[in-house]
């Protein structure tokens, strides 16, 4: 046997003609294992007589095994040896791995796994993004609800741009609809509900203004408000995409109306709700005062308001009380041209008691005379000077006793009264006589009549 490798000159080997195939393959084997073949395609192994891989004992190179049929015949070593799947690039949709990188193949099915990517997902489902390069043969396992199974609700909405992304979370599948946002009723706003499963982020776009916001903001025309029950009424909303409106919030005040002939606007009024107050009201120049009450001629263009006597005319001392305090001295007066008077006192109005009236001689104040209205005549605060000693000191004896009957100690503390048919009382004293008889007598020469309390 002869071989040759490389550069080495030509080894032959004489082998007798008896030895056997096996003795012949062991030689070969050993002659080849001392020279380190290490590549097949540097192999240039001249074999003569070779039967099959196994009697050429080969050694494969990196990357490269012994063919899985080594009882196969061959015309060099070369022939023994296979690639393995570690040389092979996977297609798409399929996934190597390096427990497969010393089977021997050239082909996806051989070298590497199916992925999740080429797994048909029944309908309304789709492959798990992260498993879509991962090895996997079931639906069960690769395949997800899509978002268009998804149902959005509360503060999310459809989202139709994502309907075959696989998930099943709001956050993923849906978009915010205005149920989301906030609208500040502080502010007068409140969620348009025609809007709630819209989608929508912007209070601009989500929310209503009420009447409260036109209040908070002022935007009623000059003469007109918003009455605080509307305000705070937060259902009194105005259309979608209005600012403003006059006529679902806003009131006209007095301010705003013109008054008829002979009344005259209210100023107190101005920023009233003309329909809560009289803007207009009859001015004083057409009232009639009553009893006691004088027109002020500077009040005709005045509004008579709630009291028109007040607010038109003035008092006269026709209404002063001259008796409104007790004792006061002053009494009411019929006397026409104080009653007329509009400067209100107790002088003005009033007439004086008998308090400091000057009596004529032998005449003295009747009792409590600042109850006693004084008058020209002196009789009606004044009376007799022996009145007060008959009315204070002495008692008025009965009808059937007389002064004679009385003891000189008794005498001086009694009078006789005669009493006319016209039913004037006539008083007299007793008085006790010692000449010419010692006795008690009527004292003559004090007969008096217009006593008071007598």
């Amino acid at each position: 046997i002869c071989v040759k490798h490389q550069s080495t000159p030509l080894l032959c080997f004489s082998v007798t003609a008896f030895a056997t195939t096996k003795m012949k393959t062991i030689i070969l084997a050993t002659i080849l294992g001392a020279q380190s073949w290490k590549s097949k395609d540097r192999t240039e192994t001249v074999a003569k007589n070779l039967t099959n891989c196994i009697e050429l004992g080969t050694t494969c190179s990196e990357n490269y095994t012994h063919t899985s049929d080594r009882n196969r015949m061959v015309k060099s070593a070369a022939e023994c040896c296979d690639a393995t799947c570690a040389l092979w690039t996977c297609g798409k949709g399929w996934k190597g791995s390096v427990s497969y990188h010393d089977n021997i193949g050239k082909s996806n099915e051989k070298c590497c796994d199916k992925t999740c990517s080429l797994v048909s997902c029944p309908s309304g489902q789709g492959t798990i993004p992260s498993l879509a390069n991962e090895p996997g043969l079931e639906a069960s396992y690769c395949c997800a609800d899509l978002c268009s199974q998804h149902a959005c609700y509360g503060s999310w909405t459809t989202d139709p741009s994502k309907a075959k992304v696989v998930n099943n979370t709001n956050e993923a599948c849906c978009q915010p609809s205005c149920q989301s946002v906030t609208c500040d009723s502080s502010a007068g706003l409140v969620l348009d509900v025609s809007k709630a499963d819209t989608a929508g982020t912007t209070s601009n776009f989500c929310c209503l203004k009420t009447c409260k916001y036109m209040s908070l903001n002022s935007e009623c025309p000059a003469g007109y408000g918003i009455k605080p029950a509307v305000a705070a009424n937060l259902s009194m909303t105005l259309p979608s995409g209005v600012s403003s409106s006059n006529e679902t919030c806003c009131s006209p005040k007095c301010s705003s109306k013109t008054c008829p002939p002979k009344t005259i606007a209210v100023r107190a009024f101005a920023n009233d709700f003309a329909d809560s107050v009289a803007c207009c009201q009859a001015t004083c120049a057409t009232y009639t005062c009553p009893f006691g009450w004088v027109a002020v001629v500077a009040n005709d263009d005045n509004p008579q308001g709630a009291a028109p006597a007040e607010a038109c005319c003035e008092r006269t001392c026709a209404l002063f009380n001259c008796r409104s305090e007790s004792n006061s001295g002053w009494f009411n007066s019929t006397d026409t041209n104080k009653l007329s008077s509009t400067i209100q006192s107790y002088k003005t109005c009033c007439d004086t008691s008998c308090v400091n009236y000057t009596c004529p001689a032998k005449s003295v104040l009747r009792p409590s005379p600042e109850t006693r209205p004084s008058t020209a005549v002196s009789a009606t605060c004044c009376e007799p000077a022996i009145c007060p000693e008959l009315r204070d000191n002495r008692t008025s004896m009965a009808d059937d006793v007389n002064c004679n009957m009385k003891n000189q100690s008794e005498c001086g503390k009694s009078f006789w009264t005669f009493t006319s048919e016209a039913g004037v009382k006539t008083f007299v004293p007793c008085t006790f006589k010692a000449k010419p008889l010692n006795l008690c007598r009527l004292d003559d020469t004090n007969i008096t009549t217009n006593c008071s309390r007598l």
